[in-house]
């Protein structure tokens, strides 16, 4: 008795499955990049309100103001006392105890995620990439002063700063001057400012 023979699969069918393979990833993949676009969101929100307890903390350990300052339509954000040799462009402000030097952060947000203003976060996020310049290396002119922290607690005024990214709706971070108190809100899709 002779075994019947085992058929192989041909080049048709191996092309025809890689073809599907092919179309079904281009399907998922804007909404797996909008998933990971929102993630990011979050986690830039985070980033900042834990930056903010920082320095509104240090500001009170301290006695002395501290400064948080962004590079518009950047991820690059900065946090050093309110000084001219904190942010004269000298780097650094030099502490006249070595042990207790000031707290100085140059950071960046997550990749792709970057700050806009208020008024035209509309026409923000529309680039991809990385948004932001390797901390470190912004020019001190380019910064841009979002808040100050006094040494009471408190904050000079109001702030709101608006994050924007491709693939997620715009995020406002707010922070209420007097409580240090933070509230986080997602604009929806031809909602206006609130």
């Amino acid at each position: 008795m002779r075994k019947p023979r085992r058929r192989a699969y041909t080049l048709f069918e191996l092309v025809l499955v890689l073809v599907i393979l092919v179309v079904l990833a281009a399907i998922a993949y804007p909404s797996l990049d909008s998933m990971y676009a929102s993630f990011r969101m979050t986690q830039a929100a985070d980033q900042i309100r834990a930056r903010w307890a920082d320095a509104r903390s240090q500001a009170m350990n301290e006695g002395r103001a501290y400064r948080f300052a962004v590079v518009p339509n950047k991820g690059n954000y900065r946090i050093a006392p309110d000084s001219a040799e904190a942010w004269g462009g000298g780097g650094e402000p030099a502490a006249l105890d070595p042990n207790n030097r000031p707290l100085v952060i140059n950071e960046t947000l997550p990749k792709g995620v970057r700050f806009s203003t208020t008024a035209s976060w509309q026409n923000a996020g529309g680039e991809g990439g990385d948004s932001s310049s390797p901390p470190g290396t912004v020019d001190p002119g380019s910064w841009s002063d979002v808040v100050t922290f006094l040494p009471d607690g408190t904050a000079k005024e109001d702030v709101e700063i608006v994050f924007t990214a491709r693939g997620a709706r715009p995020m406002i971070l707010k922070l209420r001057a007097l409580t240090g108190a933070v509230s986080v809100h997602t604009i929806k899709i031809g909602e206006g400012r609130r």
